[in-house]
């Protein structure tokens, strides 16, 4: 998709239709829609007199220049009341009105910014994001497309109405697509069936974003793990034929030297902040076998991986001032004869020793060893992401992920991101009442709790080995896919995390 953003008169504008946004009782608030009315003969003041457009949330109406303009049509997008207008409201009508062109066949559109449009950076942005990701499309192993699927948006065209405020306009539209193509990232790896991304090809894929966006990657193989005591994360592994891999991005800002990975050094004058992902490229529960009834979405348990893979792709080019890692334990869980069984016990990365009580209690058993591992980059902050458990859809449903961590101050800038991204937490208790739920009679702790709390049994259960920084886990099994409501949200993956995760780095 190609965006540009340009200054001029729209009515000369070449497009196949001009997207034109008008507020719940505008009284004609905008020049645009002025000289579009005086243009079409006053069919716009005529649409809002008779009552057959009110400018309301996502309505939308169409309008033939027949020649008035150079573009063939004007579509009318309502955002309703003024007084009630937000950047997700934007996002909400952007999308709207973006998937509306395309289904009605058309190429190119071009979306006019007025100078009345309040916090017009910001809702330029949300415009860009919301309308590459709502025509967002999984079309890869489909080898006969419908006529849905056929139809492309070719190019969208931002218009400003005045020159002073092109560079404002066009920053903020780049940064908008950025922050898209790197949800869709996450969106693509989600969405691919296990057979056509394993471990070893997730590891691939990191160390291409790396090489195209100026990262810093590596990649511990099976032989590296067992020689660096990666145990809880083989032992996952050692039920598939398919290896585990440990992926390690690193991002430094401009001006910073290299570093080694492993370094406890922290780089001059820079936070370190590191983003953890769970990677589970299929799930089946292991010997504690799941039920086959939605089996097949167990592709998406790797979403915690693909929302910090997509964040360090966006992390990349916007090179904020901020030191970023991003860390992915990457796995199968597949029952064998090779496989763990409950019971078993297995000693983790920093040393702690986990009863393993039911094998489908696997995300956090690999996210321990990257707990674990990461402490010694001494981090100003640590968010892991993992679809961690279904208990966290009992409690929030497809709409927040449940949120608990160890830092108030970290837990309030993943609050502040999440609520300027629309990406929502809610915050869960992590009290130490919670930890005797998961001690164990034979290990230091067992991996599941007393059947009770499970979101907070997951997160009580990866305190035990968060070292000594800040930290805050998401379980965005809720969020990850099966969302619904959203104009710029599809059916299946959602990239969830993605925005977020750029937005606490970018705020840092």
């Amino acid at each position: 998709m190609n965006i540009a953003v340009k200054t001029g008169d729209f009515r000369r504008e070449e497009t196949d239709v001009v997207v034109m946004g008008m507020l719940e009782n505008p009284d004609f608030y905008s020049g645009y829609l002025h000289l579009a009315d005086e243009a079409l003969g006053g069919r716009i003041r005529e649409l809002i007199e008779l009552g057959d457009f009110k400018g309301k949330m996502k309505s939308t109406s169409l309008l033939y220049t027949r020649g008035a303009m150079t573009a063939p049509r004007v579509l009318l997008v309502g955002f309703g009341a003024y007084h009630e207008l937000t950047v997700e409201k934007v996002r909400q009508v952007a999308g709207h009105a973006a998937k509306s062109v395309r289904d009605m066949g058309l190429k190119t559109a071009t979306f006019l910014i007025p100078d009345e449009v309040p916090d017009p950076g910001n809702m330029v942005q949300a415009a860009a994001e919301a309308i590459l990701l709502a025509l967002y499309q999984f079309n890869q192993h489909k080898t006969v497309q419908e006529d849905d699927d056929e139809k492309r948006l070719d190019s969208i065209t931002f218009l400003a109405e005045s020159g002073p405020s092109r560079p404002m306009v066009e920053r903020a539209a780049h940064r908008g697509q950025t922050i898209a193509e790197g949800t869709m990232l996450a969106r693509n790896l989600s969405n691919q069936p296990a057979n056509h991304l394993t471990p070893v090809q997730l590891a691939e894929k990191a160390e291409n974003v790396a090489a195209e966006n100026g990262l810093r990657c590596e990649v511990f193989d099976k032989t590296t793990l067992e020689e660096k005591g990666f145990r809880t994360l083989l032992a996952v592994a050692q039920g598939s034929v398919e290896e585990p891999r440990f992926i390690i991005l690193e991002y430094l800002p401009e001006g910073e030297g290299t570093r080694g990975t492993g370094s406890r050094a922290t780089v001059s004058g820079q936070d370190t902040v590191v983003l953890v992902g769970k990677g589970i490229t299929f799930d089946t529960g292991g010997i504690s076998l799941k039920a086959g009834k939605g089996m097949h979405e167990m592709k998406h348990d790797m979403s915690g991986a693909a929302a910090v893979l997509g964040a360090m792709q966006a992390i990349g080019q916007l090179k904020p001032n901020v030191h970023v890692i991003g860390v992915i334990a990457a796995t199968e869980n597949m029952p064998s004869g090779t496989a763990i069984k409950p019971g078993d016990v297995v000693t983790s990365y920093g040393g702690k020793t986990i009863e393993i009580l039911n094998t489908d209690a696997e995300g956090r058993l690999v996210l321990a060893d990257a707990l674990g591992w990461i402490a010694q980059y001494n981090p100003q902050g640590v968010i892991d992401l993992a679809t961690l458990t279904g208990a966290v859809i009992t409690c929030l449903g497809h709409v927040a992920a449940g949120a608990m961590g160890t830092d108030p101050a970290l837990m309030d800038k993943v609050k502040a991101a999440a609520e300027k991204t629309h990406e929502r937490v809610w915050e869960l208790p992590l009290w130490d009442d919670y930890d005797e739920g998961i001690k164990s009679k034979v290990a230091d702790v067992q991996n599941i709790g007393d059947g009770t709390a499970g979101t907070i049994a997951g997160g009580a259960f990866l305190k035990k080995f968060v070292e000594d920084y800040p930290w805050v886990h998401l379980d965005i099994a809720g969020t990850a896919w099966g969302m619904k409501g959203s104009t710029y949200i599809p059916e299946g993956a959602s990239g969830y995390g993605v925005r977020l995760l750029v937005q606490l780095v970018e705020d840092w």
